[in-house]
């Protein structure tokens, strides 16, 4: 079983939001996720509403790297903070999740 990381993440409100992920096993040596699918989504605090979802772009598919990323038109409507998770589909179809945390919405003033 794995156990999810835990990772809060501040989104700038109407701004693009990417983050670079790197999958490791427990040893601290990347995984090569060829062949996997990664899935990622925001939800409110109670987990009741879904409030954006991330794209999950690979940088290096071999070395367990892949972006979560939304731009900035999805990040304008963002106003409570949520709660994300990040959970993937490895070859054999298992899945898992392998990252979690509390999302915090900070207000652009400059692109208003």
């Amino acid at each position: 079983m794995i156990q999810p990381g835990r990772y809060d993440i501040t989104i700038q409100q109407g701004a693009t939001f990417e983050m670079t992920v790197q999958y490791k096993d427990s040893t601290g040596a990347p995984v090569d996720m060829t062949g996997y699918s990664v899935a990622s989504k925001i939800y409110n605090r109670l987990g009741t509403a879904e409030l954006a979802e991330f794209s999950t772009p690979w940088d290096v598919q071999a070395s367990g790297l892949f972006k979560l990323r939304i731009p900035a038109s999805g990040t304008v409507g963002l106003t409570e903070q949520g709660q994300y998770d990040v959970l993937i589909t490895d070859v054999a179809g298992d899945k898992f999740y392998i990252l979690e945390g509390t999302v915090f919405v900070s207000p652009g003033f400059t692109g208003r």
